[in-house]
């Protein structure tokens, strides 16, 4: 599947656990984030029995494939604490666990992913290479 842009953090649905909702934002999200139409996109806007099997099945293809479009050290699904609220989400404890730098200067000379976190509690995480990865505010 070819990424055409780039997901961010975020929701892309909220509110609502219906079937016939989370098909569109999902399959509209997949299509947005890819330059080519995929079965599962393509599927998710055919069905017409949003209570079947097959409709559950491809909410969870569609949130395993955003999932595969989330940006580093993140994920997709729903937030901590509110299971209708869907979209990309920083992965805290893998963050968490990534050596501390005060710049990328420092992390060039690491040579490894790390992060930045300011006295506001803003976090950029860093490549190897010292180039923003993902930043926090």
């Amino acid at each position: 599947m070819t990424t055409s842009k780039k997901a961010t953090v975020g929701e892309i649905s909220s509110g609502t656990l219906r079937t016939e909702d989370l098909l569109s934002s999902f399959a509209y999200e997949l299509k947005r984030l890819t330059s080519a139409d995929n079965a599962t996109v393509l599927a998710a806007e055919l069905v017409t029995d949003f209570d079947s099997d097959e409709a559950s099945e491809l909410v969870a293809e569609l949130i395993s494939a955003l999932d595969d479009l989330a940006p580093a050290y993140c994920h997709f699904g729903t937030t901590e604490g509110d299971g209708a609220c869907f979209g990309f989400w920083p992965c805290m404890d893998s963050i968490e666990e990534l050596p501390h730098v005060h710049d990328s200067d420092e992390a060039k000379a690491l040579g490894e992913d790390c992060k930045f976190v300011n006295d506001h509690g803003n976090v950029t995480v860093y490549s190897g290479d010292g180039s923003v990865v993902l930043e926090l505010v």
